[in-house]
């Protein structure tokens, strides 16, 4: 695997002699040590779990620095100078790699090269000597990490504790903050919200993680709007029902939003009582974790309907927006919070710089969107992993009920329950009587039974308010994530790449998924660098580090592709059209028409397979799924070619009764090896974020078993909506609609001796409903076409 890295800041030899200096590594008298004592001494210090010069000089023996010499004896012969294949055995050592079994010391270098690691120098000088350690603590180890964080694992930094500052290397924040006597608090936010209808502002509990120096000093904080911090109500079994036949849309009666009362809370005062409640939940975000031991406090809240709190849970409303947004007006200090739910005495963030940061998956995420959309004071950044950026794109689809991947039968009404943990507080009849009422209201409004966009989804998009945006950006997605699709950063990021902020997006293979531990990327060192510049004014070239965007490669897991953006713009048109013999042709025009028929979910009900089997089974041709379809496959590529941006699908198509859902999918055909579909965890809880402060596990995709085919991209659409993708239209039996919508996005390489395969077909048993009768779809060849955008 190549560990590829993007954090390192180019530094002159003048300025990482300073840095040096400044933690300790390099001693004050360095000047009056020769090229052998000086190299024992930097080596020793690289051992931090050695706590004496004796120790540290007694461990040099175990260090090779040829087939046949070790470290010690050679030092002994007092040289001035070191080969490139010497040092290269050192250094190789010394990040982690064993010597013998992880690469060979007769050729140390095959190993640098495999894992992308910095050029190793001969050294010729003490000055040659200096500054190639200080690359060398910048260089990724074995474990993902860099060289000083290792350290920073084995106790290095404890000298520092206790000192109440900040100290930067390369631009980035060490863990010089004590991660033995961390603060644990919880404080009330008072709300400007009365969810729960009781006459009062809703109190919203926050929890606190800070480094125990910020009672001297002020930090700034990251803060991750966590709906699930207060404990999750697992309610999967009483999902809706998802075997039923289709509804006519034309039913349809557009529901509205109402907005909840509001009851506006009172102005800070001068009072500031210290915190009086201990916090016992755990940090939930490993990012947070690393950050925290290096002086950026970790804030979580669940706001409106969390336990311990007041108020319910209203999925995706504005609502929501506001009780989150109110956490960060109190770390500014302009809102009101309390020692305890007696609102008795008040207590004040005086810790914190008021420069905050968010951070957080999924609907964490998604906070972080619907929270920016706000402008709110302080809010300098978001760094918004797998986010929904509208409800309506990630519980329905072109006016269809369509489910988050592995979550069919869930809605918007089941996760408010999942969320409204303060149900488990027995005594808060209040919130439950509340709760109960909201659930109904949920349910009613979100429509399951047609699908169809209204005033209540158009509630719960943020992007329409993506102007007010003030902050810088983040995004992060998975290029294979069915559970926060694709299309919900893709739109999003077409809104915020045109602001005048500072914005970046990653795109990696994974699913529902972060990449903070991926071999191929120095991400969290990535992040360091990125909160150190936006939370704490540090200049250190953060903006100009990395590309705008960072697109990780589905052939090789190790490479990274660089764009200045993701958009139908990275490639070139190509319109391809089915064909009666099964082609996917770019210059051969389809004619006639082809039927298949339905069945519904009965055959899989009855299969007892599971959702991602019968995917698996249906994409790859199984006869037993694929005949309730139509399929058209291209010749075998030459070339590798990718697909970029948003493919588009025109298709012409009758149904035999008068409501009908249509699904497309692009799919890459031939047997081959192919990624993992998660990562593999190659070491488990080896990167630390601190000295005795947790960890993180170091992965990465890699090549699995042969499959014979892998899913691209797909989408679906109600026949209703030929018309008016967000009105439905009578529809007779038999009556021909055209259907014109997009799939969702991608950044795709299908290599040379691949197939692109078109599959055409109507119900997707993880995604849409399950039919229980059969329907008969017809597809008119000539008007159907597939329209790629390719480089």
């Amino acid at each position: 695997m190549k560990y590829n890295q993007y954090a390192y800041v180019e530094t002159s030899p003048e300025q990482a002699e300073k840095e040096l200096l400044e933690i300790n590594f390099l001693p004050e008298n360095y000047q009056t040590l020769s090229f052998s004592e000086l190299f024992a001494v930097l080596t020793g210090n690289v051992l931090a779990e050695a706590t004496t010069r004796q120790a540290k000089d007694a461990r040099l023996c175990e260090f090779a620095v040829s087939e046949n010499e070790d470290l010690k004896s050679f030092l002994l012969a007092s040289p001035q100078a070191m080969t490139a294949s010497e040092f290269a055995n050192v250094a190789l050592q010394l990040l982690g790699y064993h010597p013998n079994y992880d690469y060979q010391l007769a050729d140390p270098f095959t190993c640098v090269k495999k894992h992308a690691l910095p050029a190793i120098p001969s050294l010729n000088s003490k000055d040659d000597l200096i500054f190639a350690f200080y690359r060398l603590l910048n260089t990724r180890t074995k474990n993902g990490q860099i060289l000083l964080d290792v350290m920073a694992g084995k106790g290095y930094f404890t000298q520092f504790w206790g000192k109440n500052k900040f100290l930067f290397f390369n631009g980035k924040s060490l863990p010089v903050f004590d991660t033995s006597k961390v603060i644990r608090e919880v404080v009330y936010v008072q709300s400007d919200l009365d969810t729960d209808g009781d006459g009062q502002g809703d109190l919203l509990p926050v929890t606190i993680f800070r480094p125990f120096e910020s009672q001297e000093i002020q930090v700034p904080a990251l803060y991750t709007a966590s709906p699930y911090f207060g404990g999750i109500i697992d309610n999967v079994k009483t999902n809706h029902n998802v075997d039923e036949d289709l509804t006519d849309s034309t039913t349809w009666t557009n529901p509205k939003y109402v907005a909840k009362p509001l009851i506006p809370a009172p102005k800070p005062t001068d009072e500031d009582v210290p915190a009086t409640e201990l916090a016992t939940g755990k940090s939930s975000y490993g990012l947070n974790e690393y950050l925290l031991a290096r002086g950026f406090a970790s804030v979580f809240s669940g706001a409106i309907g969390n336990r311990h709190g007041d108020g319910i849970r209203i999925t995706g409303a504005p609502e929501e927006t506001i009780s989150q947004k109110e956490v960060i007006e109190w770390l500014t200090g302009d809102r009101v919070a309390y020692t305890d739910r007696t609102r008795r005495f008040e207590t004040k963030a005086s810790w914190c710089t008021g420069n905050i940061g968010m951070t957080g998956r999924s609907y964490l995420g998604t906070l972080q969107i619907a929270i920016a959309t706000t402008g709110v004071k302080g809010l300098k950044t978001v760094v918004s992993e797998a986010a929904i950026s509208s409800w309506y794109d990630y519980y329905r689809e072109h006016g269809l009920v369509v489910a988050p991947g592995e979550c069919q039968g869930e809605d918007l009404d089941k996760l408010a329950e999942v969320c409204q943990s303060n149900l488990w507080d027995g005594g808060n009849f209040t919130a439950k009587k509340a709760y109960e009422a909201e659930q109904k209201e949920l349910e009613a409004k979100q429509d399951r039974a047609t699908g169809q966009y209204s005033d209540f989804w158009e509630a719960r998009n943020y992007r329409h308010h993506a102007d007010g945006i003030k902050c810088s950006w983040i995004s992060v997605h998975g290029l294979n994530d069915w559970n926060v699709k694709p299309k919900n950063v893709y739109k999003i990021w077409q809104k915020v790449k045109e602001l005048p902020v500072e914005s970046h997006l990653f795109l990696h293979q994974g699913p529902h998924y972060n990449m903070n531990n991926l071999v191929s990327i120095d991400f969290t060192d990535l992040m360091n660098l990125w909160f150190v510049h936006e939370l704490l004014g540090v200049e250190n070239g953060a903006y100009e580090q990395w590309p705008k965007v960072m697109i990780q490669d589905n052939l090789e897991a190790d490479k990274w592709h660089s764009e200045n953006d993701w958009s139908n713009d990275l490639g070139q048109v190509v319109v391809y059209q089915p064909t009666a013999d099964g082609d996917l042709s770019t210059s051969q025009a389809g004619q006639g028409q082809l039927t298949f028929t339905d069945v519904g979910g009965s055959e899989f009900k009855d299969s007892g397979i599971s959702e991602t089997a019968w995917e698996y089974q249906f994409i790859s041709g199984k006869e037993k799924w694929a005949k309730a379809s139509l399929r058209f496959e291209t010749e075998d590529f030459i070339h590798p070619v990718t697909l970029v941006g948003r493919p588009k699908v025109h298709v012409r198509v009758a149904a035999s009764k008068n409501v009908g859902q249509l699904s497309v999918a692009l799919v890459d055909l031939g047997k081959r090896k192919r990624l993992t579909a998660t990562p593999k965890i190659l070491a488990r809880g080896n990167q630390p974020f601190g000295f005795r402060f947790g960890a993180d596990s170091l992965q990465e995709f890699v090549p699995d078993k042969e499959t014979d085919a892998k899913l691209i991209t797909k989408a679906h659409m109600n026949l209703q909506n030929y018309e008016d993708m967000k009105k439905p239209s009578k529809l007779e039996p038999g009556q021909f609609v055209d259907l014109e919508f997009e799939l969702q996005p991608t950044y795709y390489t299908l290599p040379a001796g691949s197939k692109l395969g078109l599959i055409i077909y109507s119900t997707d048993q993880g995604m849409t409903k399950r039919p229980l009768s059969s329907e008969d779809y017809t597809i008119d060849l000539e008007k159907t076409a597939l329209l790629l955008y390719r480089k």
